[in-house]
């Protein structure tokens, strides 16, 4: 591979030339000049490139794409991946804003280029300091001006019609966006064609994509190492091609990079694109393969083609109309079918449009199975969905696929009678929106196989013995106003009392609640899902909070959750108690355990003095921290060290004092709430000062836990207090 005097690969990609040089040694030259480390607002997003003139600027480890730039006629665009970016705070953050002005001469192909700033004025403000004339404007006046930065996200199809021969006659555009974010706000579209930037840029090379980026600095990226050609897909489709063809090997790292970037590609392309997706169609129909994978023969990153072919049938699948939608062999995998030959049903199904979100049926689809959703006319158009499948992981960006990565589907229900498949199946959910004022519903289901569904105190337990555990569906449900357990029914079939089952998790939710002083009574069911691939962690918080299928057992084994426990349950629930305002930097895995130790302590019967905070490596961990001379670094770092310091006020003041702080906090008027990591710190440190009516002070600073000088004469008014023996000495 030929490099620049820069590193960057220009024309020799993966042992052939490329047809194309999409990156010059002038123009990373340009970009990155004077550029060693940028910004990561949040978390950023990554951006899919394609086009033969586009190419990465920025990547994390992993190569996914944090800047991308591309060359389009006589003109040139650029995309940040976050909207954050373009905000004061990032782009006076190393050399952020550095690379912002390169990108406006690159782009633009001037020194001094005019630009257009859309919804910014801080960022108007900051180009105008570093020296150049930036003027506030609207999207539809982007003639004025040499490069327009913002306004591709909302513009009408003639806007970006006009925008794009702009750019190809010398025009410059530069966006940002954070794609996984506008899935999140915009549940049921779809980024490839329902939003505005993407169908503009894509003509450029460019989108922006579904997944997130990691930084590979402190608090930022690195421009180094530049990223390899591997990270453009049309030049990765070639890589993978020359190595299946056995005529140049990519190794391990460069097959993992081009499976990353050509899936990122095919999910966040336009179907319409005629850039990359008839190249891959070609590619594809030229080498057939049939996969499915599964936990003893999974698809890995090395199995490109694999992945690519499973990719392009998921995506085929949701778009075709739900007449012609068939099972998928993979989805015998995860979620699974009835047994051959269960009849189908139709079912009326009554909905309270004042509980928002999703709203068990006790019905499945089938993988494949055509079903239909009627609906009053009053409800036409109120933004209710019908959702098919119960998980809410997508592993896409996992090395490993056991399951197929998306298992899913959601149906806008925009007319009375709406038609919808699955080609992996799942129950079946009818979703409400936030403030739906309809009442109650009547909804019709037909075409669906009945499910094991369990509701306290409206399901007879005699009928659930002898009928509704034994139904064939592969999944089932056990419920209460609170709380919903989603399991495969293999794990239910034997289940004799489910009553006293979520009477219990009743109990462990209003644990939860009444430490955190919240409503016992809640707006919607916290719902436990079961998968066989989770997205993150082994478990992780959400509504509804993902657990992997073999903890399933201990879900719904009510002795197991009363007499011993389960820490990973409860831990999970906690996060869905937890508040910024007394969580700062370092603590997300600390404070939430307190509910865990509380539901331990209340249901259990187990104290946190004889619990997990007891054990002798916590002890260990604890007299070693102060022997070593600790730190704030180092506490925070280690969350059962910093759990010991929220176990020491327990024990001292009770879980009384905790309630009393919560409270307060949750009383408080917006102005009062802290807005950064110091004030949260100082807030927490006084409020639980007064709530005991003891200076903590000397208990924080003796930990290094940092609160500044005023908050800490506020509080000298109290006796001090420090625990016995604290701190340990050693010896």
């Amino acid at each position: 591979m030929h490099r620049s005097r820069f590193g960057f690969p220009l024309m020799v990609v993966a042992g052939f030339l490329s047809t194309s040089v999409f990156a010059t040694e002038r123009d990373v030259a340009m970009l990155l000049d004077g550029v060693k480390l940028i910004a990561s607002p949040g978390i950023p997003g990554n951006i899919a490139v394609f086009g033969e003139d586009a190419f990465a600027v920025v990547q994390d480890a992993g190569g996914n794409v944090v800047v991308a730039a591309a060359k389009y006629g006589w003109g040139g665009v650029l995309l940040w991946g976050h909207n954050g970016y373009f905000g004061q705070e990032s782009v006076e953050t190393a050399d952020t804003g550095r690379l912002m002005v390169n990108a406006l001469r690159w782009t633009s192909r001037k020194g001094m280029p005019r630009v257009g700033v859309v919804g910014n004025a801080d960022l108007s403000i900051y180009l105008r300091d570093q020296g150049l004339e930036a003027l506030s404007i609207e999207a539809e006046d982007f003639a004025s001006v040499d490069v327009l930065i913002g306004g591709t996200e909302r513009a009408s199809a003639d806007l970006r019609s006009e925008l794009t021969e702009w750019v190809k006659q010398g025009g410059a555009a530069i966006g940002s966006a954070t794609g996984w974010g506008w899935c999140q706000l915009n549940m049921g579209q779809d980024l490839r064609t329902d939003y505005a930037s993407n169908l503009f840029f894509a003509q450029m090379g460019l989108t922006f994509a579904d997944g997130m980026t990691r930084d590979t600095a402190k608090d930022g990226y690195s421009t180094e190492p530049l990223p390899s050609t591997l990270t453009n897909a049309s030049h990765a489709l070639r890589g993978l091609v020359q190595h299946i063809d056995r005529k140049q090997k990519l190794d391990d790292k460069g097959l993992a990079l081009a499976g990353t970037t050509l899936s990122t590609a095919m999910r966040c392309l336009p179907p319409d694109d005629q850039l990359f997706l008839p190249k891959l169609q070609n590619v594809l129909e030229a080498r057939p393969v049939d996969p499915h994978p599964t936990p003893t023969k999974p698809i890995t990153n090395k199995n490109i083609l694999e992945r690519l072919v499973l990719t392009q049938q998921i995506h085929q699948s949701w778009r075709l109309p739900p007449e012609q939608v068939k099972a998928h062999s993979a989805a015998a995998t995860f979620p699974g079918a009835s047994p051959e030959d269960t009849p189908t049903v139709r079912r009326v199904i009554e909905i309270d449009t004042s509980v928002p979100g999703w709203h068990s049926t006790g019905l499945y689809a089938d993988p494949g199975a055509l079903i239909t959703v009627t609906m009053p006319e009053a409800a036409v158009g109120k933004n209710l969905k019908v959702r098919l499948g119960s998980t809410t992981c997508k592993v896409w960006d996992k090395p490993k696929w056991i399951r197929a990565p998306e298992v899913t589907r959601d149906f806008a229900l925009a007319q009375a009678e709406t038609r919808a498949a699955n080609t992996f199946g799942g129950l079946v959910y009818l979703v409400v929106p936030d403030k739906c004022d309809l009442g109650t519903v009547s909804v019709i289901l037909d075409g669906v196989v009945e499910a094991p569904y369990y509701i306290l105190d409206e399901t007879d337990t005699d009928d659930w013995r002898k009928r509704i555990r034994r139904l064939p569906a592969p999944w089932a449900e056990l419920a209460s106003s609170k709380a919903v357990l989603i399991v495969p029914s293999t794990e239910i079939r034997n289940l004799d009392s489910p009553e006293s089952l979520m009477k219990t998790w009743d109990e462990i939710l209003d644990l939860c609640a009444d430490l955190a002083v919240y409503p016992r009574r809640r707006d919607r069911p916290q719902r436990y899902s079961a998968d066989v691939q989770l997205c993150a962690g082994w478990m992780h918080a959400g509504n509804p909070i993902m657990i992997p299928t073999v903890t399933v057992k201990h879900l719904v084994d009510r002795d197991r959750l009363v007499k011993e426990g389960d820490w990973g349950f409860y831990h999970e629930t906690g996060h869905m108690h937890q508040h910024s305002d007394w969580t700062f930097g370092g603590t997300g895995e600390v404070t939430v355990n307190l509910f865990t130790m509380y539901v331990f302590d209340k249901l259990c019967g187990i104290a946190p003095e004889k619990g997990r905070m007891s054990q002798e490596s916590i002890q260990k961990l604890y007299l070693a921290y102060f022997e070593s001379g600790g730190g704030f670094s180092q506490w925070k770092s280690d969350p059962f060290l910093a759990l010991y310091m929220y176990y020491q006020l327990q024990q001292a003041f009770g879980w009384n004092a905790y309630k009393k702080v919560f409270a307060e906090y949750r009383d408080l008027a917006t102005s009062e709430r802290p807005k950064n990591d110091d004030e949260k710190r100082d807030q927490w440190m006084v409020r639980f000062s007064r709530a005991v009516g003891k200076n903590l002070g000397p208990f924080f600073e003796g930990w290094g836990v940092p609160t500044s000088k005023a908050a800490r004469e506020s509080v000298k008014d109290l006796p001090k207090w420090l625990p016995e023996g604290f701190p340990p000495k050693s010896g």
